[in-house]
């Protein structure tokens, strides 16, 4: 497994901190974790990684288009060079992806492309941005999509580890409809946002061999 996250920004810095539970599933379950992050985060050094190590399953925090990921404000893969994700089923948690860049993957090649038809949302609160595994208005986004990786990693298909995700939206989203936390609307409106947006390109029974 490749794991792909920065931390430059609120956004990033949420995503990376929610995503170090799914390195120590990924381990705790016998997976070799590849990390990219930081500097290291550009094409020339995906494909070498990806050329050493093979792996079954990429996973990318941060932001994105339509066509393409970006970190740092720059673009580092787009729709010419979608071909890295070749033979991977690959999970991109940022906005837009599924739109171009998914259908695109899987024409050159991607087993199987998660990811979000419109911006993904994660609401928050100020007081805890310093500390992102605290906010109470994060967890049960985070916590959802985290479910897609965690299932991936037990061995279901792509399309049981949507569901999975979207069974617990559906939890949440009453939970927080009788919630009386004065904030829980943000954390409504952002499941409800990122679960109408998430779907899937390429093959939905492709898993983890």
């Amino acid at each position: 497994m490749i794991i792909i996250r920065a931390s430059y920004d609120n956004q990033t810095t949420y995503l990376y901190q929610w995503s170090e539970a799914i390195i120590d599933e990924a381990k705790a379950r016998g997976f070799k974790v590849d990390r990219i992050e930081g500097k290291d985060i550009n094409e020339k050094n995906i494909r070498s990684r990806i050329r050493n190590r093979r792996p079954e399953i990429i996973f990318f925090n941060g932001h994105g288009s339509k066509t393409s990921l970006i970190s740092d404000k720059e673009e580092f893969i787009n729709l010419q060079s979608a071909d890295v994700f070749n033979s991977t089923i690959t999970f991109t948690r940022a906005c837009d992806c599924l739109v171009g860049l998914g259908p695109k993957a899987v024409e050159k090649g991607c087993k199987a492309f998660i990811g979000y038809r419109r911006k993904f949302w994660i609401a928050r609160e100020h007081k805890w941005e310093c500390t992102p595994l605290k906010d109470p208005l994060a967890k049960p986004i985070l916590e959802g999509s985290n479910i897609i990786m965690t299932e991936l990693l037990k061995g279901k298909t792509v399309k049981e580890s949507v569901e999975k995700s979207h069974e617990h939206a559906n939890k949440s989203i009453m939970e927080l409809i009788y919630s009386k936390e004065p904030l829980a609307s943000a954390s409504l409106q952002a499941i409800m946002f990122n679960d109408g947006a998430l779907g899937i390109e390429g093959d939905a029974n492709a898993k983890v061999s």
